[in-house]
């Protein structure tokens, strides 16, 4: 069993639980008192020479890379980003392998980062009652990853997304994961320079994803980032958002080293 599949396998069980703990419905029903959605797509760049938006990534630790950041404090760190110029905020709500959870982005809504900046759920969603608690929790934008999504799967929980007014960001490895992403329906779509078996990330290969894409489509370039020369060279690709975690969050003050990829300081 591969990593992805391990990762799937023990989120399908999570699943489980969380229905047996709090059943769809009663999710559903809890739609009308959840936080107002902000969409992605109304702060895209405009124009062909603004500089991409930075999506600011929070995650206590990684299966490539281990532990990350100790002690982890995600208000402090929407904070620190806000103040530093992101444009969104991802919050990385796995437990077992990225240390994560949930209530870390309901926490983070609350903050005056959270109130002011789109916020991104990234987690391996496989099932519909993820997108409905993905929507509960205040979350403002989901993750996708086509990979993981197989036959009308990805189809379904697109357009649930998007019913519930969510920002659905779908998630290409390959061209023709990107295809598969455009048939189902997606216009804002990840393009991810790492290779899910091998872990490796190539800048070149989202290169070659995003050239791939329409200019209606919002683009957003995953993983691997981490000069201000791939910020300038993702952005003279086309790339409308770049999504960043680990380059900020190893340095000891994340807000700054936000600043530095964008060009803002030396």
């Amino acid at each position: 069993m591969s990593l992805l599949e391990e990762i799937v396998s023990r989120k399908k069980s999570e699943i489980v639980v969380a229905r047996e703990r709090r059943s769809l419905q009663d999710l559903e029903r809890a739609i009308p008192t959840a936080p107002s959605v902000r969409p992605l797509t109304a702060i895209r760049r405009e124009g062909a020479t603004a500089s991409p938006g930075v999506i600011a990534e929070m995650k206590r630790r990684s299966p490539s890379r281990g532990l990350i950041r100790d002690p982890y404090d995600p208000e402090a760190l929407a904070e620190s980003y806000w103040r530093s110029g992101a444009r969104a905020l991802s919050i990385l709500t796995d437990g077992p392998f990225f240390g994560g959870a949930l209530e870390d982005l309901s926490r983070v809504r609350k903050t005056p980062a959270g109130e002011a900046l789109p916020l991104l759920r990234k987690d391996f969603v496989v099932d519909p009652y993820q997108v409905v608690e993905s929507r509960v929790a205040g979350a403002d934008i989901l993750l996708l990853i086509v990979r993981i999504l197989p036959g009308e799967l990805l189809s379904e929980l697109l357009h649930l997304g998007s019913s519930l007014g969510l920002t659905v960001l779908v998630e290409a490895h390959t061209e023709g994961e990107v295809e598969r992403a455009l048939a189902a329906g997606a216009r804002v779509v990840g393009v991810n320079s790492r290779d899910l078996d091998t872990l490796k990330v190539d800048l070149d290969r989202g290169a070659r994803l995003l050239s791939k894409l329409a200019p209606e489509i919002v683009k957003v370039a995953e993983s691997g980032l981490k000069t201000s020369a791939d910020f300038r060279r993702m952005g003279e690709l086309g790339a409308d958002f770049v999504l960043v975690g680990e380059s900020f969050l190893l340095s000891e003050d994340p807000g700054r080293a936000l600043e530095v990829f964008c060009g803002i300081v030396d």
